[in-house]
């Protein structure tokens, strides 16, 4: 189980996004990109891959970067602490698990 590395605050029923941007090697697009977003054990650790899923995100690929947008519906519908538990599978086969991201869902102040 993965620490958050970092947290991200939003505001229920905000877009949320955020993105991942690799070094070595380089993202070109060819990778399979998935994030699942659960609710966090502890606060801030991935729970083990069977543990419910809130939400799936499909990422998007522009310039480099794998893009995840929660629409204003979906994040409407959280509340609370989640984290990201993504896999990247590259071309060759290899897989990489990122390190996870917080996310600290507010709720609105106004109607």
């Amino acid at each position: 189980m993965s620490n958050a590395i970092a947290t991200i605050r939003h505001t229920r029923g905000e877009t949320i996004t955020f993105g991942m941007r690799a070094t070595n090697p380089v993202f070109d697009g060819t990778e399979t990109v998935t994030c699942d977003i659960k609710v966090p054990v502890n606060g801030s650790v991935v729970p083990n891959r069977a543990a419910d899923v809130a939400l799936s995100v499909t990422p998007s690929f522009s310039d480099g970067d794998w893009l995840f947008t929660i629409t204003p519906a979906e994040s409407d519908s959280m509340s609370g602490r989640y984290i990201t538990d993504a896999k990247i599978v590259m071309a060759s086969g290899f897989v990489d698990y990122p390190a996870p991201v917080l996310i600290l869902i507010n709720e609105s102040v106004t109607a």
